[in-house]
């Protein structure tokens, strides 16, 4: 089950109408006897979603502007991220996270897979096609990183790291966290003052297997869902950015 974030909250400066909650539990038995009614309350749904959703990170996904004539990403361009993504304006926003698994009429269409995951926000916050979002709970990156050893002090993460698992390199040389390595943001960090552990050399290829702020992709356009002509939030369907590359 998921925590209370540890991560700092982001004011809200798209909608002043935003709120969070610090009620973090996700809605895995279904929804109150009246969302189903007709015409649905829109107070009262996102109310719910306040009182019983996740509070997550919402980062705007868009092509990067440095695309050129043929459809390609500038592969020089420092502000994008793989696949030519640029993400924008960082905001907290409150939603129902629902696994993939338990929606059966979803699962049939066979565009999802197992882990996919559906997030269900206020009516207020809007989530498209392309958008990124950020867990604020730790989850096992379950494949881990490989990585090669630099000659700086550290190395880069796929994810931001919260907990190291298990850390060996190809020699089969294991390393402790907080003792020879510490997580730090996207980072893998291997020298600092006082440090008495030790590390790979450089050129070494090691892994690491870690917990980390997952982050999602919103990877097919949300279902629009309305009620009496109100809109009452969308229904977005998130898959593990790291998955999204392999495909």
């Amino acid at each position: 089950m998921p925590k209370a974030s540890t991560i700092p909250r982001l004011p809200s400066t798209r909608d002043g109408s935003r709120t969070t909650s610090p009620n973090t539990a996700i809605c895995t038995a279904g929804c109150p006897a009246w969302w189903s009614d007709m015409p649905i309350p829109v107070e009262a749904i996102d109310q719910f979603v306040d009182d019983e959703g996740e509070t997550v990170r919402h980062q705007i996904g868009m092509r990067c502007f440095c695309h050129g004539a043929d459809g390609q990403p500038d592969p020089n361009c420092t502000l994008h991220e793989n696949g030519g993504w640029y993400y924008a304006e960082e905001q907290i926003i409150t939603g129902l996270v629902t696994d993939i698994s338990q929606r059966r009429e979803l699962m049939e269409t066979g565009a999802f897979m197992p882990g996919d995951c559906v997030f269900s926000p206020k009516s207020t916050d809007l989530v498209s096609e392309g958008d990124k979002i950020i867990f604020t709970w730790p989850l096992p990156y379950g494949q881990g990183d490989v990585l090669v050893r630099g000659t700086g002090a550290s190395d880069t993460l796929y994810y931001e790291g919260v907990k190291g698992i298990y850390c060996i390199d190809q020699v089969k040389q294991y390393y402790r966290q907080d003792v020879d390595y510490k997580l730090d943001g996207k980072n893998i960090v291997w020298d600092w003052t006082g440090k008495t552990g030790i590390k790979p050399a450089s050129g070494t290829k090691y892994v690491i297997k870690y917990t980390a702020y997952i982050e999602w992709i919103a990877f097919v356009p949300p279902v629009t869902r309305t009620s009496s002509g109100e809109d009452i939030g969308a229904k977005v369907m998130l898959r593990k950015k790291h998955l999204m590359e392999q495909v």
